[in-house]
Formats: structure tokens, C-alpha cells, sequence
């Protein structure tokens, strides 16, 4: 099922229309960086799965060859508390509940399409329609698997804010690189958290109203996060079709950029603020070079794509034909994929007068793109998430 058919089917029905269970394996608690633990934060990593990811098959020439779109309720590491950053990883099965497992990356033929995390009780903030009425798009990335942290460096006390009746859902699309048979791979969420001033580790039936953990975080100087989906295929581009944009045909070197775009005052509660940009990450596919994130016009942060940063992001594919010999390969020749995406932090101010857009950059020659078996592009993504904390 498609991304955004998932977000359809529970937009319609809501928290009670999820047929998984909640995963039960252990916090895998993790050593936290001095300028973060100086503010209290804990992190964990939490495992989901095992989700079983075909191989691809050879004369199918479709998008979604060797694709496999999962969902299950994201195991939280906390309730009534702020998440202060967030990453995705995909493992392999071979450690306690695949959370210590090897890393399953384009160098064994894994590619994490996407990941998104949604929360199911809240709208959300650039799209106030269809499934964003009712379901809030709280975190993502793809094979870049990049962190994010809403403390920078722990230098401010920001983070999404988590109520004790809040459910949170993991979206996950993986694709497998290589033909064979199917393998099990497990996504895990690393988590950095801090319980909210008011509370003291309590489950979901005791824990106060979000309303009175807000205010006590106020009072302490914890800001909540407001998460912003920038989209090259609209606002609401998730919840059509997955925020897939088709490459133009014949073009090698193309640009894409939202088609409307967004103000702080549509999805923020509807009044005129004063917020902080935190942070600002971007979601590009192979082939791209850059996503320009844009206030009023003026580039305020390049996510510039780094290829083949680490051995795992280097895959072989098979190289041209020996001469006189078509059908005879001279061997594997590696081919590298996004590493990393450059982030922005303290991006600055904005308010409610100021216009934000994107821009995503492809050049196909520089780096190729996906493609299907009988080498047609696959669609493309450009997306910016932003933070934003009110001032």
C-alpha cells in the first residue's frame, strides 16, 4: 500500500483504524553527548519489525519494483515529554530484536525510500486538508538517515511536544536494490527526550493535561517545536500521492520548486506570531545536487547533497560491455548514493508577512537517478522539513 493510501485509510478512521500492535522490545538506551545531557536529555533507540522487503524481479518494469511500504505504531520513549532529535536507520535481523543488527544500507542492496513519522491526533501545519485535517506529519527523512536535533547542540530548549494520549505511526518505504529472495530488515528510530517540566516519567493514565505540561514547560523555558512540510509537489503532496514528482522526459539537468508558497500564519493556529526557525533539513533522491530554502525569495539555507560519504553508501553495479563483446561486462563498477544532506541551524526569524518556498535541484549526468529495470527515472522527491518554535 502506498504512503498515501495509508494516510487516507486513517484519516477516515483514526487511531482505532490501525491494525498493528505496538512493538514490545526494550528501549535500547544510548550515551548522550555532554552539551545535551547538561539539559537533561536521554536517548534511546527503538526497533520496528522485522518487515520482510522483496527482492526485485527482473522484468518488472514498474516504480515500485522491489518497494515494500510498512506502517506500525512507533514505540515512544516517553509520554507527556519533548523529542529533541530524531533519526531513522534500517538494520538487518541479526542482533536482539534488530536494533544492534548490521546496518542494512545500498552497499548490501537496502534503500530507505522514506520514513515518516505521523502523529494521528493533531492537523497539520502546511496542509489543513484531506489527511491533514486530522493527521499531522511530525518527522521524516530517506537513505540520507539524517539527525536532527531541536536543541542545536543544546544550545536552545525546544522539542515536539508529546501528550500522554497522542498516537504517534511509522510510515516506512523500503526498496530492495538487488533480485533474490526477500529479507527481513527492522527500522530503528533513535530518540533524544526530556520529560516536560511537570512530569515525572508518567504513563498515559496518570500523566497531566498537555495544556498544564505546556505551561510548566513555559514556565522553564521548553519551547515547543512546530513541524513545516515543504513539498516540490504541494502542501499536500503527501497525503496524494506520497510526494512524488515525475521527471520531466528527456531532461538530465531539471529544477523543481513548490508551487505555491507557505506563510507562518496557515497552520499555526491562525494567528499572527513571531516564531524562531530551529532548524531546517531536506529530503532529496539520487541524482539531485541541492535544495535552495527560500523566505520571501532569498535562499536562507542550501541542503546541499554529499554522495558516497561512507563505504555503505557506495554500491556495484554492472559496468559497460567489453569492447566488440555487447552482452560481455567489464565487471561491477561502484556507484555512489546520498550520504548526507547539509541541515541549517538558527535559520532566524519569521512571522506571519513572510513567504517560504523551495527549490530542488536534479542533474542526472552529475549523479544518475533511480531508474526501473529497463532504465526509465523514477520519480523524484524534494522536501524541506522545518522547525519552528514561537518567540
Amino acid at each position: 500500500m502506498h504512503v498515501s493510501a495509508i494516510l487516507a485509510a486513517l484519516a477516515a478512521t483514526g487511531p482505532a483504524g490501525l491494525t498493528s500492535t505496538l512493538d514490545k522490545e526494550p528501549l535500547q538506551h544510548l550515551t548522550v553527548p555532554e552539551p545535551l545531557a547538561n539539559l537533561g536529555i536521554q536517548r534511546a533507540r527503538t526497533a520496528s519489525g522485522p518487515f520482510s522487503v522483496p527482492g526485485m524481479v527482473a522484468n518488472d518494469t514498474s516504480d515500485d519494483n522491489g518497494m515494500a511500504t510498512f506502517q506500525r505504531p512507533a514505540l515512544m520513549p516517553c509520554v507527556d515529554c519533548y523529542i529533541t532529535g530524531f533519526s531513522f536507520d534500517v538494520r538487518y535481523g541479526d542482533g536482539p530484536n534488530g536494533s544492534a543488527g548490521a546496518i542494512a544500507n545500498v552497499d548490501t542492496g537496502i534503500y530507505l525510500h522514506h520514513g515518516v513519522l505521523v502523529n494521528l491526533n493533531r492537523s497539520d501545519t502546511t496542509c489543513d486538508k484531506l489527511g491533514g485535517g486530522s493527521i499531522q506529519r511530525m518527522f521524516g527523512a530517506g537513505n540520507e538517515r539524517g539527525y536532527i536535533d531541536l536543541t542545536s547542540n543544546g544550545t536552545r530548549r525546544a522539542g515536539y511536544y508529546v501528550a500522554p494520549d497522542e498516537t504517534v505511526l511509522l510510515i516506512a518505504e523500503i526498496m530492495s536494490m538487488q533480485a533474490g529472495a526477500a529479507r527481513d530488515v527492522y527500522v530503528t528510530t533513535t530518540w533524544d527526550y526530556v520529560q516536560a517540566p511537570s512530569s515525572s516519567n508518567m504513563t498515559k493514565t496518570d500523566a497531566p493535561a498537555a495544556a498544564a505540561a505546556a505551561a510548566a514547560a513555559a514556565a522553564e523555558r521548553w519551547a515547543p517545536a512546530v513541524p513545516v512540510w515543504l513539498d516540490i509537489d504541494g502542501d499536500c503532496g503527501t497525503y496524494l500521492n506520497g510526494s512524488e514528482v515525475a521527471v520531466p522526459p528527456g531532461d538530465a539537468v531539471f529544477s523543481y520548486s513548490s508551487p505555491q508558497p507557505w506563510h507562518p500564519q496557515s497552520g499555526t493556529g491562525g494567528a499572527a506570531k513571531n516564531y524562531s526557525v530551529l532548524v531546517s533539513a531536506s529530503h532529496l533522491h539520487d541524482g539531485a545536487l541541492q535544495l535552495d530554502i527560500a523566505k520571501n525569495g532569498a535562499t536562507v539555507c542550501e541542503g546541499v547533497a554529499t554522495y558516497g560519504g561512507t563505504p555503505e553508501y557506495v554500491s556495484q553495479v554492472p559496468g559497460p560491455d567489453m569492447p566488440g563483446m555487447p552482452g560481455m561486462s567489464m565487471g561491477p563498477v561502484p556507484l555512489t548514493h546520498i550520504s548526507a544532506i547539509h541541515k541549517c541551524y538558527d535559520v532566524g526569524p519569521t512571522s506571519s508577512s513572510d513567504a517560504w518556498s523551495i527549490t530542488a535541484h536534479y542533474n542526472f549526468t552529475a549523479h544518475p537517478g533511480l531508474e526501473t529495470t529497463n532504465g526509465l527515472a523514477k520519480p523524484i522527491m524534494g522536501i524541506a522539513l522545518l522547525f519552528l518554535a514561537e518567540e
